[in-house]
């Protein structure tokens, strides 16, 4: 199509009188086009289109993809550093030291006795 027949398109474009109501009835008219559509379309195909829109408009360069991780690296490198204890801390042992008896006596070496044993 050149340029001339798009003016005389235009122009009878133009000259064209629509009804009032022609922008609400196209609009009505194309959402039930859409509605048909999808209700053609399956469960999970709807899924999938919905969860790759949202991807898509969520989606990241990869150098603000690649800082992002290095600030949560920093951020938990950080946390891990300042809760951790000081060096004089105790900290519990499964062993005990050598020429050290423990305060009691492991549960399975204690002799089990019965009230009315005996009797």
């Amino acid at each position: 199509m050149n340029h001339e027949e798009l003016q005389t398109l235009l122009r009878a474009r133009a000259r064209v009188d629509l009804p009032a109501d022609y922008p609400q009835q196209l609009l009505r008219a194309l959402h039930e086009k859409q509605r048909a559509e999808l209700l053609q379309k399956s469960l999970w195909r709807l899924a999938g289109d919905r969860f790759r829109t949202y991807w898509s408009e969520h989606s990241v360069s990869t150098p603000a993809y690649a800082l992002g991780w290095a600030a949560i690296f920093a951020i938990g490198l950080t946390a891990i550093l300042l809760f951790k204890p000081a060096g004089n801390t105790p900290t519990l042992t499964n062993h005990a030291p050598s020429g050290v008896t423990p305060m009691h006596t492991p549960v399975n070496a204690m002799p089990v006795t019965f009230e009315n044993e005996g009797k």
